[in-house]
């Protein structure tokens, strides 16, 4: 990938699940759906991933009034959304997983320039993390997310945003991971092949990866971690004296804005709004123990002389070796700026 990460809306879209999208977006043995013209009513629009888990197995019912949309690559999505913006959409609900969500808020960014409408997450996908930090049921409907909204049950959510140096189009996400996560990531979707989703995908990942850590000598993979040069903003929150500017291996870096993990893990320590991370050095050093601390949310001084590490800051410049995942899709290894965005207004049912 040259350029911008997202390359402007112009690729096909990489959350459909591994999937060449690059065809016309008119997919053969699909459920049936009912549409309805774009010259309805235009203020609530639904964004569907027809090849998102839940989507392939059950039709999504869509009320009267409501528009719905399939596009099956960027360029379709983008000229869905422009099509969106320019009828006055209010309402706008992504029917998908993770990955779908990233990509329809990214090129939906750019084509509001900046502002988004009201924006409902149905858990259609194999991973949903953002719609359990969001409360949102696994059978939750689009006439439900309708009636939440008509009821102003909005929650407020930062997203991520992901840039090359000099980027000025950001990729938007809400769950970044590098080191072991990115082989955590692969072992996740080797369990999605078996019919393994949502928190028991994670919790499989997370045991195949503690069996692979405590296994493995300090020179294999999974304990070397890799190198990552970290440098955080001037407005950092260290928590127990970690360090603010640092170059070395890492076993796990993530960072996030949502409040609430999957299968109500802890990774973050206590519940708190904005961008938060969590670095673990490499190689982990009583790994057993501060694995069940992490979990648990424990935070304190035996665990930061241990290497790990919470910092809370607005902004991270990273140089990360071995790429990166960012709500499920693999990206290149690289200089990236990491940075807490607008609040998006999301509706809960």
């Amino acid at each position: 990938m040259d350029g911008t990460i997202y390359q402007d809306c112009d690729a096909p879209l990489l959350a459909f699940e591994g999937v060449d999208d690059s065809g016309p977006g008119d997919w053969a043995g699909r459920p049936p759906r009912r549409r309805v013209p774009w010259g309805g009513a235009g203020k609530i629009a639904v964004i569907s991933n027809p090849r998102s888990h839940r989507n392939t197995r059950q039709p999504l019912t869509v009320p009267d009034g409501v528009v719905l949309a399939e596009p099956g690559t960027r360029p379709e999505l983008r000229r869905t959304l422009a099509k969106l913006a320019q009828d006055g959409v209010e309402l706008l609900i992504i029917a998908g997983g993770d990955g779908t969500v990233r990509d329809v808020l990214t090129c939906g960014d750019e084509v509001f320039k900046g502002a988004l409408p009201d924006i409902g997450v149905l858990p259609c996908g194999k991973t949903n993390a953002l719609a359990i930090d969001l409360g949102i049921a696994d059978d939750c409907g689009v006439a439900e997310m309708v009636d939440g909204w008509r009821a102003n049950r909005i929650t407020p959510r930062p997203p991520l945003l992901v840039n090359r140096p000099g980027d000025s189009r950001p990729v938007l996400g809400f769950l970044f991971g590098a080191g072991t996560f990115v082989d955590a990531t692969q072992m996740a979707q080797t369990t999605h092949r078996f019919g393994a989703v949502n928190n028991l995908a994670v919790a499989l990942s997370m045991v195949a990866g503690a069996i692979s850590t405590i296994m493995g000598s300090d020179k294999s993979p999974w304990r070397a971690g890799k190198r990552i040069a970290i440098r955080y903003g001037q407005d950092a929150k260290p928590r127990h004296g970690a360090a603010t500017h640092s170059v070395g291996h890492r076993f796990l870096f993530m960072a996030s804005t949502m409040h609430k993990m999957p299968m109500d893990l802890c990774a973050f320590g206590p519940t708190r709004a904005g961008l938060k991370t969590l670095v673990v050095d490499a190689p982990p050093r009583r790994f057993l123990r501060n694995l069940i601390r992490l979990l648990r949310g424990r935070d304190d001084e035996r665990m930061e002389r241990d290497g790990v590490h919470r910092v809370d800051a607005s902004s991270i410049d990273l140089e990360v070796e071995g790429g990166f995942v960012l709500d499920g899709e693999v990206f290149p290894e690289g200089a990236y700026v990491l940075s807490e965005g607008k609040p998006i207004a999301f509706v809960t049912p």
